[in-house]
């Protein structure tokens, strides 16, 4: 009689193998759930022991060895980093955009960089002298020639380990024309490819034999091989700014003097005076003035003005109002250039 433990390898395609031994079959079943990234030209070997007994006496038995070579998957993604529209005026130089690369396969590529700034879309001019830095001390941040290096295509074209330093940040710099109204928008495409011959462009799913990493095959992936992402510059030639300035005088001091300059005694009426600025092109949007009436002072009622209109001191009725010892006066928004007038008095303690 004869009891047997089979202790099963499997291989790196999942599929049935078969060995045969006294007989006796044995089925190598598929192996879910392993991790996705084995670095290409990696040599997955498999091989089977059965142990067994003959009247008592333990004996096993291995299996030849059966060895798989993983392939290089050559995948690519770009990705533009900047949270929104940059914004730059016209004329304008070096303007950086931000855009990643990431080798999303599973071996070693470097890849050829470029760029178009008259992509099809919708935008409204194309910019000029573009360029491209990599990102040289890895902070995301373009900090000039000496610390990010020009890439010069088949010169520094990036190096990305898959099962390393995968990814790198790089800038697109252009220069931006003149004589550009507020609002346009102009589009910078990046493109990348890989350097592996007769990979970019080609049918996801086409092997490149002998030319993955280690002399293994190449497989081309959903990205066939190529990345691109588009930036954006957007026009404000003039950007929106709001400042304030408030100003103090005491108007009456309830004896003798009856308009400034008076003596800042109790019961004298300070007149506060808020000059809103606001310059430059676009809108501000919701701007409200909040100012708390100091804790040495009582707030003259229905004493708020603005641009001279005198204002009620409810809520809803126009755009003064004063509750809780607060005056607020919301402006609602604001196109540039504008300005706002507001007074309101208050008498010292």
């Amino acid at each position: 009689m004869i009891a047997a433990f089979i202790c099963l390898n499997f291989d790196a395609t999942h599929k049935l193998i078969y060995h045969t031994l006294g007989g006796m079959a044995l089925v190598l079943l598929p192996l879910t759930g392993l991790a996705e990234g084995t670095p290409a030209g990696t040599t997955v070997s498999n091989q089977v022991l059965l142990s067994y007994e003959i009247a008592g006496s333990p004996q096993q038995t291995l299996s030849s060895n059966n060895d798989v070579t993983v392939q290089e998957l050559i995948n690519v993604i770009a990705v533009w980093q900047d949270a929104a529209n940059i914004i730059t005026t016209s004329p304008a130089l070096a303007q950086p955009l931000t855009y990643i690369v990431r080798n999303t396969g599973n071996g070693i590529e470097t890849f050829t960089l470029g760029f178009n700034n008259s992509p099809p879309g919708s935008d409204n001019f194309d910019p000029s002298n573009g360029r491209i830095y990599l990102d040289g001390n890895g902070n995301n941040n373009y900090d000039g020639p000496v610390l990010d290096p020009l890439y010069t295509p088949g010169s520094n074209d990036p190096l990305l380990d898959a099962n390393g330093s995968d990814s790198i940040v790089l800038f697109i710099l252009n220069d931006i024309p003149a004589a550009l109204p507020n609002g346009n928008t102009g589009d910078s495409l990046l493109t990348v490819q890989s350097n592996t011959a007769g990979a970019a462009g080609s049918v996801a799913g086409t092997v490149l034999t002998g030319l993955g990493d280690a002399g293994a095959d190449a497989v081309i992936g959903s990205s066939s091989a190529t990345a691109s992402a588009t930036g954006s510059y957007q026009i404000l030639n003039d950007p929106i700014d709001v400042s304030i300035t408030k100003s103090a005088e005491v108007i009456a001091d309830g004896k003798n003097c009856s308009s400034a300059p008076c003596d800042p005694v109790p019961g004298a009426t300070i007149r506060y005076t808020l000059l809103v600025d606001v310059t430059g092109s676009g809108v501000a949007e919701n701007l409200a003035i909040t100012d708390s009436i100091p804790a040495e002072t009582s707030y003259l009622p229905a004493s708020i003005t603005l641009d001279s209109t005198p204002q009620t001191d409810s809520t809803g009725d126009d755009p003064g109002s004063f509750s809780s010892n607060i005056v607020t006066v919301d402006l609602g928004d604001a196109t540039g250039p504008d300005k706002f007038v507001i007074t309101l008095d208050a008498t010292i303690n």
